[in-house]
């Protein structure tokens, strides 16, 4: 009967868990940074160059103090960041993997930027962020 109730109560523990959508970004604050270039630097959070700071609000919405909200989907290995307004939109997708920094969370690469403008006459909220982001630059998601 104890065998029965204890895998019982496993069952339902990884059914619950394999069924629940939960996100470990969701409250959370990062500010995200490139990693400094010289190597005496890397261990120093303060040496790290931000590119922004973003909040998770729930499971898809993001909030930036700079580029306001966005939405976001995290899959496998990658974060997809939205940003989009009346005249413009930006996709970053991002492969993140656990960083080995105390200071940091999260090591990232951006594997993909698409950016669009349909007016560029208009002002542009995005267009700045776009041109900042480097593919070939490391980048720490620095617990904040």
């Amino acid at each position: 009967m104890n065998k029965w109730f204890a895998f019982l109560l496993l069952s339902s523990v990884l059914l619950l868990s394999a069924c629940s959508d939960t996100n470990d970004l969701v409250g959370k604050t990062f500010d995200v940074a490139y990693v400094p270039v010289l190597e005496e630097d890397i261990d120093s959070p303060d040496r790290y160059s931000s590119i922004l700071t973003l909040e998770f609000l729930n499971e898809n919405t993001i909030t930036s103090p700079v580029y306001g909200e966005g939405t976001y989907e995290l899959t496998d290995d990658n974060l997809v960041l939205f940003y989009e307004n009346e005249n413009e939109s930006l996709e970053i997708t991002i492969g993140v993997a656990e960083s080995d920094k105390d200071f940091s969370e999260y090591y990232a690469l951006i594997n993909d930027l698409d950016y669009q403008i349909t007016d560029s006459d208009k002002i542009s909220h995005f267009q700045n962020l776009a041109f900042k982001l480097d593919k070939d630059r490391p980048i720490e998601f620095i617990k904040d």
